[in-house]
């Protein structure tokens, strides 16, 4: 199983296990809330599992090749020239289970990839699964 379709899975099951809360809890009665916000909360949630799935792939895909190039946190901190105070880079040495959503923007995670994945391809590491 890739990644990809491994966090996908994930996201799919939080989904399902929203709308099946909703359901047992009828919390989102169109009744009780009106029809217009119980659409827009599951589509809100949809959204929210989309990017628990977007962000935590593209954090992993960094990570790996970071770690496969032996890089570490303070071999990363240079890549990323404008790094606010309240911005931090993946430690490839210590990564979490799930993505630091406040502390890793998508703008750096996209850029150490766009810098990582030529110099890997370069070295023949194989592409991220």
């Amino acid at each position: 199983m890739t990644q990809k379709q491994r966090w996908a899975g994930v996201s799919v099951v939080l989904y399902v296990l929203f709308v099946i809360a909703a359901i047992w809890l009828n919390f989102l009665d169109p009744a009780k809330i009106g029809l217009e916000w119980t659409i827009f909360w599951y589509f809100t949630a949809a959204g929210g599992c989309f990017y628990f799935y977007f962000k935590n792939f593209t954090y992993r895909e960094t990570v790996y090749y970071a770690k496969k190039l032996g890089l570490h946190k303070e071999d990363l901190v240079p890549l990323i020239p404008k790094l606010k105070a309240n911005q931090d880079v993946p430690d490839p040495d210590h990564p979490g289970f799930l993505s630091p959503f406040a502390k890793v923007p998508f703008s750096v995670l996209n850029a150490l990839t766009e810098q990582l994945e030529p110099k890997a391809k370069a070295q023949g590491i194989p592409p991220f699964r």
